[in-house]
C-alpha cells in the first residue's frame, strides 16, 4: 500500500491568474538597494535583485513581512540574481544583514488587485494534482510553461513544439512542496501563477 510520508497541504489548483504579472527590478550597489522603495506591486509579481558591486544580501524575517509570507534570505552575494515571488498581500521590509546597521534597507508594499481574472484556456489541464514524479499538462496555443517554488525560483521549464496538446513533465529531483507555473506567449507572460501544484513523496 502507498503512504504519503511528506505532504504539504494548499488550497489545490486555485484557477486564478495574474494577466499584469510585473518584473520589479532592484539594483544592489554602493550599499544601497535601488528602488529602495516599491510602492504599487501586486500578487504575482517578482522581485529581482541584481548584484553589481560590493557583498550584500537581501534578507527577511517573518516579523518584517505580512502574515503567511515566506521570509527569504539570499545570503552573502557578489553578483548575479535573486528573485522572489509575491504570494501575499502586504508590507514587506527587508535589509542587507551586513550593511543594515549602515541604512541598507528597503521595502516594497503588495496589493492583492493582481488576482482577478478566471484563467483562461491557454492552460486547459494539469494533472494529478498532488503528483508524484510526473506531471500531465494539456495546453492550447501557448509556447512555454515555467514551474517555481515557492521563494519565486525556477525549477522546471519546457517550450512547447506545437499549438496544442498534452506533455508530460518530469520531476523526479523535485523536494517535496508547493509550486506554481507560469504560461508565455510570443515571449511573454500570458497567465502567471496560474495555479499550485504539490509535490509528495510516495514509498
Amino acid at each position: 500500500m502507498k503512504k504519503i510520508y511528506t505532504l504539504i497541504f494548499a488550497s489545490a489548483f486555485l484557477l486564478f491568474t495574474n494577466v499584469n504579472a510585473t518584473t520589479h527590478n532592484v539594483s544592489v550597489t554602493n550599499n544601497s538597494f535601488t528602488p529602495n522603495n516599491i510602492p504599487n506591486a501586486v500578487i504575482g509579481d517578482v522581485i529581482v535583485w541584481t548584484f553589481n558591486a560590493g557583498t550584500h544580501t537581501t534578507t527577511s524575517t517573518t516579523a518584517t513581512i505580512p502574515a503567511g509570507a515566506l521570509p527569504w534570505d539570499s545570503g552573502n552575494r557578489t553578483s548575479g540574481t535573486y528573485s522572489y515571488t509575491i504570494t501575499t498581500a502586504g508590507t514587506y521590509n527587508y535589509g542587507c544583514t551586513l550593511h543594515a546597521t549602515m541604512g541598507m534597507i528597503a521595502q516594497f508594499t503588495v496589493s492583492a488587485v493582481g488576482i482577478l481574472e478566471p484563467a483562461t484556456d491557454l492552460l486547459t489541464q494539469v494533472y494529478p494534482n498532488p503528483f508524484s514524479d510526473k506531471l500531465t499538462v494539456k495546453f492550447n496555443g501557448i509556447e512555454k510553461i515555467e514551474f517555481v517554488n515557492i521563494l519565486g525560483e525556477k525549477v522546471k521549464s519546457v517550450t512547447m513544439d506545437s499549438q496544442e496538446g498534452k506533455l508530460d513533465v518530469y520531476f523526479d529531483n523535485l523536494p517535496a512542496g508547493v509550486y506554481f507555473y507560469s504560461t508565455y506567449k510570443e515571449g511573454n507572460i500570458v497567465e502567471s501563477r496560474k495555479g499550485q501544484i504539490i509535490k509528495v513523496f510516495y514509498n
